[in-house]
C-alpha cells in the first residue's frame, strides 16, 4: 500500500473510485494470467460459460438480466467470445433479430480447463480475504443500491445539507454542547478537568469572557458545534469542536469552522489558535484546509492529550 494515497486519504468520497480501481486492477491481473496460461479468453467471460452451462441457450437479454450487466455490454461481451469460437449462434425464424447464445464446442472441450483455473482463483481469493467478510458487504451495498440507487441518496443528502442552520449560544443548547463533546472526548482520550470547567457551564467559562459557541441545526436538532473562547484582546481559540456520527460527512465541520472565522474578523481578531491530538488526523487535515499552521506547543497547556498545536492568521485567510 502507498503511503500517499491520494484516494485514500479522501475518504468515502471516492469510494465508488476506489471499487473502480479495484476492479481494474482484479481484471488486468486476470488477463495477465491467462496469457500467462496460453488461454485466450477474458476475465469477465467466465460469467457467461457459467452461466449457459448451468442454464442452457439464452438470449442477450436474457444473459443482461441473470448478471446485472447492461444490455450493451453484454453484446459486447458477446461478440469478443463469438470472435474466439466460444459462442454458438441461433435466431428463430419468427424474429431474426433475437440471438440465442450457447457454448460452442471449443467451449465445451475446453471448460474443464477453465473450471480447473477458477476453481483455483477462487481459493486465492478467500485465502486473500479470509480475516474479512467482503462478500456480505457487497450482497449489502447491491440490495440497498437495488433499494434506492446512490443518486437518489446523494440528493436525499443534498436536501439534508440544505436544511443545516448556524446558529449562535442559547441556553437551552448547552446540553447538547456538554453531551456532545462529552461522547467524542470519552471515545478517544479521559475527560480532564478543563474540559468539565468548559462543558459544564459554557455560558460563565466562554460566553461570559467575550466568546462564543456556534451550534448546527437540523430540524431544530443540534447535531454539531465549537466553541470560540476569547484569549485575549485579538485572539481566540477554536475549541470543543463535535458532530453527531450521524451527521458526519455532511460537511457539519466545515461550516462551523467557517463560521468561526468570520466572527473573528468580525470581531477585528488577528489570530484563531488551537489545541488536538495527532490521532485525530480527520479533524487535523480539516483544520489544514482552512489554512491552519502548525506552531509551537504551549508549555502551559491545560490539557495532557494536547500533542499539536495550530494557528490562523485570520487576516490573511480568504475565508
Amino acid at each position: 500500500m502507498k503511503n500517499d494515497d491520494f484516494l485514500r486519504e479522501l475518504g468515502s468520497i471516492a469510494a465508488t473510485t476506489r471499487l473502480k480501481r479495484i476492479s481494474d486492477a482484479l481484471l488486468h491481473d486476470g488477463k495477465r494470467m491467462y496469457r500467462e496460461l496460453g488461454m485466450d479468453i477474458e476475465p469477465n467471460w467466465f460469467v457467461v460459460f457459467k452461466l449457459l452451462q448451468q442454464r442452457g441457450p439464452l438470449t442477450v437479454t436474457e444473459i443482461a438480466d441473470a448478471i446485472g450487466f447492461s444490455h450493451p455490454s453484454v453484446i459486447t461481451m458477446a461478440n469478443k467470445m463469438s470472435a474466439a469460437g466460444y459462442l454458438a449462434e441461433t435466431r428463430p425464424p419468427d424474429d431474426t433479430r433475437k440471438r440465442i447464445l450457447s457454448l460452442s464446442e471449443k467451449a465445451v472441450s475446453k471448460l474443464p480447463e477453465f473450471e480447473t483455473v477458477w476453481e483455483a482463483g477462487t481459493a486465492g481469493f478467500k485465502r486473500m480475504l479470509a480475516d474479512t467478510d467482503v462478500l456480505t458487504a457487497l450482497d449489502i451495498l447491491e440490495e440497498r443500491l437495488e433499494a434506492k440507487g446512490f443518486g437518489g441518496r446523494t440528493l436525499d443528502e443534498l436536501r439534508k445539507f440544505d436544511q443545516v442552520k448556524i446558529t449562535e449560544f442559547r441556553d437551552e443548547y448547552a446540553e447538547a454542547f456538554a453531551r456532545l463533546n462529552y461522547e467524542w472526548i470519552e471515545k478517544y482520550f479521559g475527560i480532564e478537568e478543563h474540559d468539565r470547567e468548559q462543558l459544564d457551564n459554557p455560558r460563565g467559562s466562554v460566553i461570559d469572557s467575550g466568546g462564543q459557541i456556534f451550534f448546527a441545526l437540523i430540524d431544530g436538532a443540534v447535531v454539531g458545534t465549537v466553541a470560540l473562547i476569547r484569549l485575549n484582546y485579538d485572539v481566540v481559540e477554536l475549541a470543543k469542536m463535535a458532530v453527531s456520527p450521524d451527521y458526519q460527512g455532511y460537511n457539519i465541520g466545515s461550516r462551523l469552522i467557517r463560521e468561526c472565522i468570520a466572527h473573528a474578523r468580525r470581531e477585528g481578531m488577528s489570530y484563531i489558535v488551537l489545541e488536538s491530538n495527532r490521532k485525530l488526523f480527520a479533524a487535523i487535515n480539516l483544520y489544514r484546509k482552512f489554512g491552519f499552521r502548525e506552531t509551537a506547543l504551549d508549555p502551559n497547556s491545560l490539557y495532557s492529550r494536547a500533542n499539536i498545536r495550530m494557528e490562523l492568521a485570520i487576516q490573511q485567510s480568504n475565508l
